[in-house]
Parts: structure tokens; sequence; C-alpha cells
């Protein structure tokens, strides 16, 4: 994660102050960034703040998945530019009878209201799928990116983003590092990844990684 805030904001001199060793993954086949595509579309209220219901569903059962490979819902945060995705997604959360307490303990924000807390698994969602809006300014990137202490699990849309000079960049070291999923139905992805106590660390990781081009979404 540090090195791609690094890269884009730092020119390279940011120092790391803790290391790989105390910020291990929680989960050793999921990977410390990866960027998930969804092809939503963005839908706007009546208060000019957007929100994309493709997007809330996936992160629904994604943390749903983290939770279930026993993950506490106290170390997930959702984060987003825009108040009416935080609503949805905060609502449909709390909607949800399954897992009960760990699910409610999982915080809800935008962006501005998350800036100086941390968690360590981040989850952000983009939500536009026309222009890039709010997530373009770099201060509230450079924020977004850096909430995460030991996992970024980034939602967007590749076409609408991959249009952004900084946000290519974050998709490209995504694409270059196997952390990039094209998430057609989120259905068959949700239950390979329940699976991942079946087979080895690598098979899971390997599995994790190549869902989007094995047939898993069909």
């Amino acid at each position: 994660i540090s090195a791609v805030v690094n890269d884009l904001f730092y020119e390279g001199n940011l120092l790391d102050g803790i290391s790989e060793m105390d910020r291990s993954p929680l989960l050793d086949w999921l990977p410390t960034l990866c960027f998930f595509n969804v092809n939503g579309t963005e839908q706007i209220e009546r208060d000019n703040s957007f929100y994309n219901m493709a997007e809330v569903y996936f992160i629904i059962k994604l943390i749903q998945s983290l939770i279930a490979s026993g993950i506490e819902g106290s170390m997930i945060g959702v984060i987003t530019l825009y108040k009416s995705q935080m609503y949805k997604i905060y609502n449909l959360l709390s909607a949800v009878h399954s897992d009960g307490l760990e699910i409610k303990a999982v915080q809800v924000s935008t962006v501005d209201a998350f800036q100086g807390a941390e968690k360590e698994i981040i989850v952000l969602s983009c939500v536009r799928t026309r222009q890039v809006g709010f997530i373009d300014s770099e201060k509230r990137m450079n924020v977004a990116l850096t909430r995460g202490k030991r996992h970024l699990l980034i939602v967007g849309n590749l076409a609408c983003l991959s249009k952004n000079k900084l946000w290519g960049f974050v998709i490209h070291h995504c694409e270059g590092n196997n952390c990039f999923v094209m998430c057609e139905n989120k259905t068959s992805w949700v239950h390979r990844l329940r699976k991942e106590n079946e087979c080895s660390s690598d098979k899971r990781k390997e599995a994790f990684v190549d869902c989007g081009k094995s047939g898993l979404f069909e």
C-alpha cells in the first residue's frame, strides 16, 4: 500500500516507520492491495450525492466473506466519497442478520470524516462510472489510500477510473502484482472465497487472484 502512495504523492521519499513483518496480512491469501472491477451504474439522489448499488451489494458480500473467514467486524472500515453511498452501505449492513454483532461492528464513513482514523482492512467504494468526480482530488485520494493498516480493497469501475492519471497508476500497479479482479458476478466469487479453508495458502491466493478469468463468474 505504502509503495503506491509513496510513488504517487511523495516521489519515493516516504520512509516506512513500520516493517512488513509488523503488518503482515491478516489472511495469507488476501492481497494487501487489490482492485475489484465492478460494472455498476452511478445514480444520483436529489441532494446531488451519488450512489452505486452494484458496488453496495458487492461490498456487503465481501464483508460477509471476510467475517466468515475469521476477521472481526471492528477491524473493517468502509469508506466512500459520497454520503448517499455511505448510507446505502450502512443501511444494508444493518439489515443483514447473519454474523450479528460482527457485521454491526464494521465502520462505514465518508473519506473526509475518516481522515486521521485507520482500520486493519479498508474497503474503498469509488462509486462513479461516468466521471471520476470527487475522487480525482489528490488530497482525498491520499487519505483514501492510506487508511488501511494491512489491506486496502478498492471497489470501482475500471473503464471510468483508468481515464484518470492517478487512478490509472493504481490500477496498473494492481494488475502488475496479480491483484486485479474482474467481478462480473459477486455470488460465485463469494462462494469460492468461502472455500479457502479447503486448500493450501498458495492455492487460495491463486484462486482469489484468478477468479475473474477462470469462469467463476459465469
